[in-house]
């Protein structure tokens, strides 16, 4: 499973809405109605899901599910190479 697919069902999960529904381009917080202590959840869940540590820039630039995405590719990328 990419790490999109897994991004997209915790932000399912977390926001209780169906996986078929939200795209790269959803906006977290906007478009799924998620509050910041629950994105804050889901920001804990990525980061045990991918064993990686998320710096407050970085989870503040965070809005759509590909943001995330990217965020969590690079660190993997990162992690490989050092």
């Amino acid at each position: 499973m990419k790490p999109i697919d897994k991004i997209i069902y915790l932000v399912s999960w977390m926001a209780n809405v169906p996986a078929d529904q939200i795209f790269p381009s959803t906006h977290i917080k906007e478009d799924l109605e998620v509050d910041s202590i629950d994105f804050m959840l889901l920001v804990v869940q990525i980061e045990k899901l991918f064993n990686v540590v998320l710096s407050t820039e970085q989870v503040e630039r965070m809005e759509t599910v590909k943001d995330a995405n990217d965020l969590i590719t690079r660190q993997l990328t990162f992690s490989q190479v050092v």
